[in-house]
């Protein structure tokens, strides 16, 4: 099984943050296989842009995750998600999760952490 990548845990990764140490051990291990879709590499760009960090960062974070794309069927099913709370580009994280077949979902995000719990997925957040 896999473990779900959104732009909130990759997104320490570029600009750290107090759970960035625990996340490097975390993922430092190598014990699970990372997936995400290419809505976190357009988010991670869009944080360099906005921080002045070098792009060169994002990819060589991405070397270690399988990145797909988003169908519109994918696109569809995140609008349709039982979670007012969730945004957007949550909603998608999410979809992508489930359509990945994740077992669980790396984030600190509490509102798509709250849905993805209700969705039968595990939510890990090194702290």
């Amino acid at each position: 099984m896999s473990v779900y990548v959104d732009a909130s845990a990759f997104g320490a990764m570029l600009n750290p943050q107090t759970e960035t140490p625990a996340l490097v051990s975390w993922l430092d291990r190598g014990s699970e296989r990372l997936v995400s879709t290419y809505l976190l590499e357009t988010e991670l760009r869009r944080m360099c842009v906005r921080h002045s960090i070098d792009q060169s960062r994002v990819t060589a974070l991405l070397a270690g995750v399988s990145v797909v794309g988003l169908s519109r069927s994918d696109f569809v099913s995140a609008g349709v998600l039982a979670f007012p709370q969730l945004r957007a580009l949550d909603a998608l994280h999410l979809q992508g999760a489930l359509r990945l077949d994740a077992r669980a979902i790396l984030t600190y995000d509490r509102r798509l952490s709250e849905a993805a719990r209700s969705m039968g997925l595990e939510v890990v957040a090194p702290a």
